[in-house]
């Protein structure tokens, strides 16, 4: 686990994870800065976006830039289970699925 973006971005590649969960509102960076950035570095880690904040502006835009699912605050386990096998199944997953 990672205290913020930044953290997470001056980890080693062998340190990070096979998928990340990605909260929208972080301290520094935020969320969509960060996939954004990812993106640029062609880094292809699947992403799950979670949020307190769902508004439509912002989930639009994480599926766009490649999030596998936008989960809004609160959700349940089962819908997080899901999306993260979808995520780390890329040969089968269903990109930009939009959950709640």
């Amino acid at each position: 686990m990672f205290s913020s973006a930044e953290e997470f971005l001056r980890s080693s590649r062998e340190r990070r994870p096979d998928c990340l969960i990605l909260d929208l509102r972080l301290p520094g960076i935020n969320g969509l800065e960060l996939q954004q950035k990812l993106a640029t570095d062609h880094c292809r880690i699947p992403i799950v976006v979670v949020s307190a904040h769902d508004d439509p502006a912002s989930r639009r835009q994480a599926l766009q830039n490649g999030a596998f699912a936008f989960l809004g605050k609160p959700f349940n386990d089962e819908a997080l289970l899901e999306a993260l096998h979808s995520a780390m199944k890329p040969e089968t997953a269903k990109r930009g699925s939009d959950q709640h």
